[in-house]
C-alpha cells in the first residue's frame, strides 16, 4: 500500500541547514537543525528542531544509508571534505565520563 503524505501548511517551507547538532539520552534524541553565522565562527543557529525515539533514529540512519547508496549508484560517489568547523565541537554523546570539576 503506498505512503501518502500531506505536508502541512506550517512545514510548507523548506530550510537549508549545513549544521546537525544531535544530542540523546536513554528516551530519545533530539536533532538541531541549523546553519553556520559566517559573521560569528562558532556560532550555529538552529532553526528546526526534531524529536524521535532511538528505534526511530536508527530506523532514519537506514532509510539517510539507503538514499546515499542509491545516490551514488545514480550519479556517483559524494566527495566529502572534511568539515574543520564542526570538528571544532563536541557534537552529540560524550565519548569520555566527564572530568571532575577542579
Amino acid at each position: 500500500m503506498p505512503v501518502k503524505v500531506k505536508v502541512q501548511e506550517s512545514a510548507s517551507q523548506v530550510v537549508y541547514t549545513d549544521a546537525v547538532l544531535i544530542n540523546g539520552n536513554p528516551l530519545g534524541f533530539v536533532l538541531n537543525f541549523g546553519q553556520w553565522a559566517p559573521e560569528e565562527p562558532g556560532l550555529v543557529r538552529v532553526y528546526s528542531r526534531v524529536g524521535m525515539s532511538p528505534n526511530h533514529l536508527k530506523l532514519l540512519s537506514q532509510l539517510l544509508s539507503q538514499n546515499v547508496q542509491a545516490y551514488e549508484e545514480r550519479f556517483g560517489e559524494m566527495v566529502v571534505a572534511e568539515d574543520r568547523a564542526a570538528n571544532a565541537h563536541r557534537i552529540g554523546f560524550d565519548t569520555e565520563p566527564p572530568k571532575p570539576a577542579r
